[in-house]
């Protein structure tokens, strides 16, 4: 299994789907999704600046270590590690930390070879080990705010304009990855074919081109569907997951479609049931704006054992 988690601050919760006005952090991939102990991890951020006002440049970076193993796999539990190795640093809280994280979209680490023997559940029908990985995205600089005694998940990192000013809850994103480790499993990320748009295939690069809706009302706008190609290959099996005789189910396989503008009947659309295979086609319409943009749609693929796919650069959509 792996999962991305944002951790944006206490009661904020983020755009739908099809209103990015702030950063965010759509997506990670791993690479493999299941790390066997001692073997390279490959990562991949999927991150976008919405804001429309963007008085510095939006930042991505990773803590230089990530966390194995943390007490019953909370990721808190990793917060006192990470300013561990901070202090290590000579850092104080309310320290930029910008300079000493990794920059860029892409990241590697190496899952230990005794992540297993490790981890306190080793003792279960599935033994298994835990990285957390953390990466930052943030519309300034990131400073060390310190962790909390009194509250354990209060997030010790924040973003700072250039004068020094905490910025608000839509300017960053603290996120870790969960990459699961076992001895006898492995999955590889779901592939996508294409896109379509109105039934036909979707070029990449050339994107889509839908007419601006012109009516008052935009419940009469007209739509496009959307859908996402996944072959049956994707599919694999799950030997985490067993029917009533004991014999391994298949993955679930989903889409989530992201967007920054217009809007989305759908923002997570079931691709393959564990069981039933391949669902009949059940697009998300896109309905467009009612001016004229240059938009990017996003297609994010996943499976249920931590697999993802996007179509890279996203989707151009000519709102014309």
């Amino acid at each position: 299994m792996f999962v991305i988690v944002a951790l944006c601050g206490c009661g904020v919760k983020f755009d739908p789907p099809s209103d990015i006005e702030s950063v965010r952090i759509l997506a990670v991939q791993a690479n493999p999704p299941y790390a066997l102990p001692g073997t390279p991890v490959q990562l991949q951020v999927l991150a976008y600046d919405g804001r429309t006002v963007q008085t510095q440049p939006m930042t991505v970076a990773w803590f230089p270590e990530a966390c194995f193993d943390p007490i019953a796999d909370i990721y808190y539990a990793c917060y006192p590690e990470l300013a561990a190795a901070l202090a290590g640093l000579g850092v104080q809280p309310g320290q930029d930390v910008t300079s000493l994280l990794t920059p860029g979209m892409n990241f590697s680490f190496q899952m230990p070879s005794d992540v297993i023997t490790n981890h306190m559940t080793t003792l279960t029908s599935d033994p298994y080990g835990v990285a957390l990985p953390f990466v930052m995205a943030c519309g300034g600089s990131i400073r060390y705010t310190g962790v909390s005694t009194e509250n354990l998940s209060a997030n010790p990192f924040g973003c700072f304009d250039s004068n020094g000013n905490a910025l608000d809850a839509n300017s960053f994103v603290l996120a870790y990855a969960m990459v699961y480790a076992f001895n006898d499993r492995t999955n590889a990320n779901p592939v996508i074919s294409n896109l379509t748009a109105n039934g036909n295939p979707v070029d990449p690069v050339a994107g889509i081109t839908v007419s601006v809706c012109t009516e008052s009302d935009t419940d009469k706008c007209p739509t496009t569907p959307i859908d996402t190609v996944v072959p049956p290959s994707s599919q694999e099996l799950d030997p985490g997951s067993l029917d009533a005789m004991g014999n391994p189910l298949k993955e679930e396989i989903w889409v989530d479609y992201y967007a920054t503008g217009g809007s989305l009947s759908d923002g997570t659309v079931i691709l393959y049931d564990p069981t039933l295979g391949a669902l009949q086609s059940s697009p998300t319409d896109f309905t467009a704006p009612q001016a004229p943009a240059e938009l990017i749609l996003w297609a994010v693929v996943h499976d249920n054992r931590g697999g993802v796919s996007w179509v890279p650069g996203g989707i151009p959509v000519h709102v014309m």
